[in-house]
């Protein structure tokens, strides 16, 4: 129940009349603060939970907590502290729930906090503890907004939930910005004007004054709903609250006020973009980069820009001033380098008022590029007891638990080996020129465990460093099948496609047997296959539909082989077993066709035991992208009709029309209709006749 007096209903009513600028004058940052007409919230703890503000209640008391003298800073007085190192603690403070606590246009969101244990998974009470959250309703991770901490990383994060709950933007500070023990100011700014969100974290020095620690932004204009979800849960300091069980903070907060404005706070430049530079052909002279960026005060200016790029890896860096041109857009141009160079740059900003960013941000890595030369192999590794690179560019490869070489092997005496017993062993490659929009990858894997789990993502060129988003993969499926796939590039206006995902059959992968797997893109063609250790093909598969308008998306995360760091269901995702080698082009090398490759119907007899009865088994998968597997049996010789029709009648695509022995069958189709073009999305059915039976079965194409 809310439950506001009249008094302080009067006052809001009256305080909307004295908001005249949508900022207000610069302030200091740390407090302590003083209740405006733009507070909403404002608690001291100063030995209570006494709330300053006229537009929300007091603050209630959760547990066992305490106050102790702020050691931040003198002029805080005292802090409250929450003894949660056990969750049966549960110590917390929360502000019962009213509109003027759901924040939907601009807003800053700040205080203090000083972690002293943490966890480092959701196994543990205190992995995401929080300074303060306006819980949501459905979950307590769909808030209105949110400050915290994530424990296995030491980062901050602070954002907001849209109202359509398809997205949350956030800013996520660098790794490693929190250290236990030591107290840190955090504000959350929500600029509902120019839709961008900033994080600031302030430290405090030997001198007692405040420091910034990082500082970050993002823009969240292009969302298609940018407005933030309203929930009916109180604020929580100290606990997300609804139920959840990993958010218990373990030490101090102080000092929590919410505005329902943007804080003129000394907030450094904002810079939205920075551009990508891709790899760049040897033959190019320059390398154009460019970048948007404004000063956050209002009627502000920049006063310099500068790019910094450095061709060794960072030892030494070159600066370049950069135009400002109008609409507060930056241009500079890096001149061309030798062959093999990764050139890595970041951009540096300053205002007129003499504040200073950075981005990438500090803590977080330069962008990078190469200069590559064209139709070249850009990985080679043969695993002969070493992890040389063979290729032009003698890429680093780095090992996680090991190395460990094998001499059962398909290339040379040595394979490399992915013990079961090693939770993390996996390879990685940090290098730009494993990214090309024309690829062919060859290698040769065997699993060494009796059960083949379903989504060890073998290779992984990661997009954004989250194994969902991906450059390119090669990947185990349910039902012992194979995939490879790449994500298109989202930015390539005149796409067609958000991925491109080719599959082997079901069954086809059995433990402690070798096999061979190529995944190739051209500009008109994905074809992937795979063969077996005597060179049989065993699978195939291809994509020739507007592959030129599907690019793949550029990876930005080291290669990964063995390991995409992912779980499922909470088992680990490894792979268990051999590799060898391992070879990548910057181009189509293996000069694949579709010869031999299905394009619509792959059939195989399965058995030659007479069956009892007639069978048709609904396809698997279902619903189904691209290929799906349908099996039937017959009792007796003698014509069979299988084909596919769509939701009007009208046959698809005909799969069988011949004469068949008495036995069990197996036909794939992989969505292409009889002249082999794609079928779209849709429910299909698929209909049988033979002598004595006719039977359909419904199915689903998801694209």
């Amino acid at each position: 129940m809310r439950t506001f007096t009249t008094v302080k209903c009067l006052i809001l009513v009256l305080s909307l009349f004295l908001i005249t600028s949508p900022i207000l004058a610069q302030e200091e940052i740390g407090g302590p603060y003083e209740n405006d007409a733009n507070t909403r919230m404002l608690l001291h703890f100063d030995g209570d939970l006494t709330n300053e503000s006229d537009f929300s209640d007091d603050g209630i008391g959760n547990g066992d907590y305490s106050f102790f003298p702020t050691s931040a800073l003198a002029t805080l007085g005292s802090s409250i502290y929450f003894n949660n190192d056990a969750v049966s603690d549960s110590q917390y403070v929360h502000v019962p729930d009213n509109d003027n606590l759901d924040l939907t246009g601009s807003f800053t969101v700040e205080g203090w906090i000083n972690v002293f244990t943490f966890g480092e998974s959701g196994s543990d009470h205190r992995w995401v503890p929080r300074l303060c959250i306006k819980t949501g309703d459905e979950a307590f991770w769909r808030p209105n907004w949110w400050v915290e901490l994530w424990g296995d990383n030491r980062w901050f994060q602070t954002g907001f939930h849209t109202a359509d709950q398809n997205n949350w933007p956030a800013v996520t500070s660098a790794a490693n910005i929190m250290t236990p023990g030591e107290w840190v100011h955090l504000t959350f700014i929500r600029d509902d004007e120019r839709k961008i969100l900033v994080q600031m974290v302030h430290g405090v020095d030997g001198d007692g004054e405040l420091y910034m620690k990082w500082f970050g932004t993002m823009s969240y204009a292009n969302l298609p709903v940018t407005t933030p979800i309203v929930t009916a849960q109180d604020v929580h300091m100290g606990w997300a609250g609804g139920g959840s069980g990993d958010s218990w903070l373990d030490g101090f907060i102080d000092e929590v006020r919410i505005s329902d404005i943007v804080r003129d706070f000394a907030v450094p430049p904002v810079i939205t973009y920075l551009s990508e530079v891709g790899n760049q052909n040897a033959s190019v002279t320059e390398y154009p980069v460019s970048a948007y960026a404004f000063p956050f005060h209002s009627g502000g200016s920049i006063s310099s820009a500068v790019l910094s790029y450095s061709i060794d890896d960072g030892a030494t860096w070159t600066e370049m001033a950069m135009t400002v041109g109008s609409g507060d857009t930056l241009a500079a141009s890096i001149p061309q380098q030798s062959t093999g160079s990764i050139i890595h740059y970041y951009l540096t900003v300053e205002d007129d008022r003499g504040q200073v960013s950075q981005y990438p941000e500090e803590g977080n890595a330069p962008k990078s590029f190469g200069i590559y030369e064209p139709n070249t192999q850009i990985l080679s590794l043969d695993f002969e007891q070493n992890l040389t690179d063979a290729s032009p560019y003698s890429q680093t490869v780095d090992y996680f638990a090991g190395p460990f070489y094998s001499d059962d092997a398909m290339v040379g005496t040595y394979s490399y080996e992915f013990p079961e017993v090693e939770d993390s062993a996996y390879l990685s490659v940090d290098s730009p020129f494993l990214t090309a929009e024309e690829f062919a990858l060859d290698f040769w894997f065997k699993f060494e465990k009796d059960t083949i789990l379903p989504y060890i993502r073998m290779i992984i060129r990661s997009a954004s460093g989250n194994h969902v988003d991906q450059n390119y993969y090669i990947r185990t499926e349910e039902n012992g099948q194979l995939s490879a796939r790449y994500q298109v590039d989202p930015d390539f206006e005149d796409r067609t496609k958000a991925d491109v995902a080719l599959l082997s059959q079901p069954g086809l992968v059995e433990p402690y047997k070798w096999y061979n797997v190529q995944f190739e893109r051209s500009d008109s063609l994905a074809v992937f296959k795979v063969f077996d250790e005597d060179g049989n093909l065993l699978a195939k598969d291809f994509d020739d539909e507007d592959i030129h308008l599907n690019p793949p998306r550029p990876g930005v995360t080291p290669l990964r082989i063995g390991w995409a760091g992912n779980e499922w269901e909470g088992i680990v995702r490894k792979f268990d077993g051999k590799m060898d080698g391992l070879q990548i082009w910057n181009y189509a090398a293996l000069n694949m066709d579709t010869s031999g490759v299905v394009v619509g119907v792959e059939d195989q007899k399965l058995s030659d035991a007479i069956p009892e009865r007639f069978a048709l088994e609904q396809n698997y998968p279902n619903p189904f992208n691209p290929t799906t597997t349908i099996k039937f049996a017959i009792p007796q010789t003698g014509n069979v009709n299988l084909a596919v029709y769509d939701i009007l009648g009208r046959k698809v695509r005909s799969l069988v029309n011949d004469v068949r022995s008495a036995g069990e069958y197996q036909v794939t189709w992989n969505g292409k209709n009889d002249i082999g073009a794609n079928v779209t999305s849709g429910v299909y059915f698929y209909r049988i006749e033979t002598v004595d039976n006719v039977q359909t079965m419904k199915m689903m194409l998801l694209r």
